[in-house]
């Protein structure tokens, strides 16, 4: 599912709302833009990854891959990483970033994957809000 980023969100009409913004949903049908991203801010995207939002009832597998990761512990079209808690299989949810004057940013927790493996470079203002982000 493609959506350009920064456009309103409305993937899903139970969770959308007038200040919400998509980030990170692409495609490789269309272009994104590159960069590097901080450790620290990778690091608070993996933990926002671990407080799912917006589930769904399966996986949306990342079509930028050329080898996407299977075998028999892999659920169809997940992505697996690695953290703190244990394996956690990216695809099946959202994250959501509140950023300055109200603005929330949802992103697909593929996020993770499309930043460390394809070097997608989300836009500075959400990048800000990761940066000013606690967890709770």
């Amino acid at each position: 599912m493609y959506f350009e980023d920064l456009t309103l969100y409305s993937y899903s009409e139970i969770h959308s709302g007038p200040n919400i913004y998509n980030i990170g949903w692409l495609d490789a049908k269309h272009s994104f833009p590159t960069g590097v991203v901080s450790e620290d801010i990778l690091n608070k995207i993996l933990k926002m990854c671990l407080k799912r939002v917006v589930g769904a009832r399966g996986f949306h597998q990342c079509n930028i891959c050329k080898n996407p990761p299977s075998g028999p512990e892999v659920p169809l079209g997940s992505f697996p990483v690695m953290t703190e808690q244990g394996e956690l299989f990216l695809g099946s949810a959202e994250i959501r970033v509140l950023g300055e004057e109200g603005k929330i940013y949802a992103a697909p927790n593929l996020i993770y994957h499309y930043i460390k493996g394809h070097d997608y470079l989300p836009p500075q203002e959400f990048l800000d809000a990761v940066e000013q982000w606690e967890p709770i």
